[in-house]
């Protein structure tokens, strides 16, 4: 067999198992491929494409029942204090019966915290309205109140010399805290609230509130840093896109920064 004859045939056979393996790639079914999951488990692709699935439905579903919740809290699920001063005993360690209120943002009628509810792993101190024909709910998202240092003592040019009991500013607490206003609607209405907490009188006062938006997530709350006049706070939220239904979880992210100081709290963008 001539030299030609047999490159020839190796040749053809080259090609032809070229063309078996291509045929066999090409021919894979979804059984043949297997993914690595976030914990580390392998699973065919069908088997984990569903379970992706079935997580992010759990995930949409879990958001949708926290709002709905929120929505839907009626006395019996929550758990009622002795008084409403049980509230500033909880939070703030103070035996007073003076109560934490809450102001509502349009009618600035007075709302007193008198109870504390879970939902969906969220604390939230929790208190009923009634603004005319209006009813509804204030809930306290209490474990992100955030305490603001305007205090001019800590500038070594104006350190106070004034003994602490004597100090006014040394006994007064400012911070803002996130709370939900609801009504009849399907509305929850998320503000940042700014607070003064008078120890010397043991007696808590709103400032004023800035509304943040429907419907959304809270992530963050902190001052903007150096917090120093004009004083900033930054909160970072989600919320949903325009075209984005409601029974899906918030997924836009923003960042709303919002002046405060002493005696005052506003938006800035």
């Amino acid at each position: 067999m001539s030299m030609f004859v047999k490159l020839t045939i190796a040749a053809t056979v080259l090609v032809l198992a070229i063309l078996a393996v291509g045929v066999y790639r090409f021919n894979m079914t979804n059984d043949d491929i297997y993914m690595v999951m976030e914990d580390g488990q392998v699973l065919q692709y069908d088997e984990a494409m569903a379970k992706a699935d079935a997580k992010a439905q759990a995930k949409e579903a879990q958001f949708a029942s926290r709002e709905d919740a929120i929505e839907s809290v009626v006395p019996s699920e929550v758990k009622p204090v002795v008084n409403a001063s049980e509230v500033m005993l909880k939070l703030f360690s103070l035996n007073t019966a003076n109560p934490f209120e809450v102001s509502l943002p349009d009618s600035h009628k007075a709302v007193v915290l008198t109870h504390f509810i879970n939902v969906k792993q969220t604390e939230f101190a929790i208190g009923d309205y009634q603004d005319g024909e209006a009813k509804g709910r204030v809930l306290l998202d209490y474990l992100r109140i955030t305490p603001l240092n305007f205090d001019p003592a800590l500038e070594p040019d104006t350190q106070s010399d004034a003994p602490l009991q004597d100090d006014p500013q040394q006994q007064t607490m400012p911070f803002v805290a996130p709370f939900i206003v609801t009504n009849q609607g399907s509305g929850v209405f998320w503000y940042l609230g700014l607070f003064s907490l008078d120890y010397g009188h043991n007696r808590l006062q709103q400032l004023g509130s800035v509304f943040i938006g429907d419907r959304i997530e809270v992530d963050n709350i902190e001052p903007v840093y150096p917090f120093e006049a004009p004083f900033k706070v930054a909160v970072t939220y989600r919320e949903r896109a325009a075209d984005q239904p409601m029974t899906t979880p918030p997924s836009v992210i923003k960042t709303l920064e919002i002046g405060v100081s002493a005696a005052e709290i506003k938006a800035l963008n």
